[in-house]
């Protein structure tokens, strides 16, 4: 039986920790919006991105409202779970990734037998697609975010630098890689830098945390897989900007553009990759969508829950 316990987000949100000693899979956040109810209600679950941890308390209310209930992980290495002495960022490998979704996916199932959809932001959709890729029978729909399907400069590049990055991955795994910093996203969403969110900075820093090789490598080949494996069956969002800027200096339009990942190839790689696959692309949108002007942020969710609602709609406990 999981034991919670209150989260700093506030009245309503608890938190317990899933896996145990080396088998730790992360924190689980729930949001206790909804009180009584079915408990063949619908949830989401949430994975944040790499060097991130969960903190939008207005995706919960939005999923809460809709009577859903909702999770959010927080994977190994990243936010709630960082501890003194840690490897900042480390997952490892894909199976790292979806052990620590598995677990949160049957601790959900332990507390109600609704159908689950699953959401996923930039390397945690990549990872979320990987789940649905490999394991459809769970999910009711998928929601990718922004997600980190294809590598920088594509699927060639991406195989070449997997194949130089294998010997280190193999011998030194833990070893940083020399790569500049990039603090672009931060400084659009964070309160002190001009955007509206207030971020914790000992849970995730302004430039990220360092690039190690086999988490890279671990990347690299999760995006391989995914790409060489068999379609996605489950209903897939794609949620993002209509344009990016991913350049190595900052300009202000990058308040209003993805600046993390290029567009087009996500959406080349969604297509490729999901059997069936719908768009939401918002103008003005952020590499989170969902952390974009206020504007921007209602008209993505409007559409959001009209999607959910098509999705989730008929399904029963077992879809």
């Amino acid at each position: 039986m999981n034991q919670w316990s209150s989260d700093f987000l506030g009245p309503g949100f608890e938190q317990c920790a899933i896996g145990e000693g080396a088998t730790a899979a992360g924190t689980l956040v729930r949001f206790a919006g909804v009180s009584g109810g079915s408990l063949d209600r619908p949830a989401l679950v949430y994975v944040h991105g790499w060097s991130d941890y969960y903190f939008n308390a207005e995706l919960a209310r939005f999923v809460a409202a809709r009577g859903w209930r909702f999770y959010a992980l927080d994977l190994p290495e990243h936010g709630r779970n960082l501890r003194p002495g840690g490897r900042p960022g480390f997952v490892p490998s894909a199976a790292h990734y979806l052990s620590s979704i598995d677990a949160a996916l049957d601790a959900v199932r332990a507390e109600g037998s609704g159908p689950i959809a699953l959401m996923g932001h930039s390397t945690g959709g990549l990872a979320v697609a990987l789940e649905a890729q490999r394991r459809p029978g769970r999910l009711a729909a998928v929601v990718l975010s922004s997600p980190w399907l294809v590598p920088h400069g594509g699927r060639a590049a991406g195989r070449m630098l997997e194949f130089a990055l294998a010997p280190r991955a193999g011998g030194r795994p833990e070893r940083i890689l020399p790569l500049p910093p990039r603090g672009f996203f931060w400084r659009a969403v964070a309160r002190e830098a001009g955007g509206e969110w207030d971020l914790r900075e000992d849970l995730r820093p302004r430039n990220a945390f360092p690039v190690r090789a086999g988490w890279l490598h671990g990347v690299l080949t999760a995006q391989r897989e995914l790409a060489d494996g068999p379609p996605i069956t489950v209903p897939t969002l794609l949620l993002a900007s209509t344009r990016s800027d991913t350049g190595l200096v900052w300009r202000e339009h990058m308040r209003s553009r993805d600046a993390v990942l290029p567009i087009a190839p996500m959406r080349r790689a969604a297509a490729l990759v999901c059997g069936e696959l719908d768009e939401v692309l918002v103008d003005g949108g952020l590499h989170d969508v969902l952390l974009s002007a206020p504007g921007v942020r209602r008209e993505a969710y409007l559409r959001l829950g009209v999607w959910l609602d098509a999705a989730l709609a008929g399904r029963g406990a077992g879809a």
